[in-house]
């Protein structure tokens, strides 16, 4: 498809290193702030703020993947959101995101 990217998977803790770059990761979703902010919670318990390019369409679940732009105070420019609902385990993704950095043989980065 035109306009694909490659997005690796990430946690909080690598956000640094990919400033600048598009990413995905998955959260746990807080709270909306002043209607352009998202307030989420890594899966490695990072706090980190998503800012909306344009207001929410719909509600968010629970457990949410961002795809988005890392900017220089690792917030994220919000791409776009896929919800994963209520019942998600964190603690299993981030594993798969760490497996993913150590093989990266293994994980061939996906298109987004």
């Amino acid at each position: 498809m035109a306009g694909e990217q490659s997005a690796p998977r990430v946690n909080g803790s690598m956000l640094p290193k990919y400033t600048g770059r598009t990413i995905a990761t998955a959260a746990k979703y807080l709270g909306l702030e002043g209607g352009t902010s998202l307030r989420l919670e890594t899966c490695d318990g990072q706090q980190l703020v998503g800012k909306l390019m344009q207001p929410l369409s719909e509600p968010l679940t629970p457990f949410i993947e961002i795809i988005g732009r890392v900017e220089y105070d690792c917030s994220l420019t919000v791409e776009r959101i896929v919800c994963f609902g209520s019942d998600f385990d964190l603690n299993n993704y981030d594993e798969a995101v760490k497996l993913s950095q150590q093989f990266p043989a293994y994980f061939p980065q996906g298109k987004v």
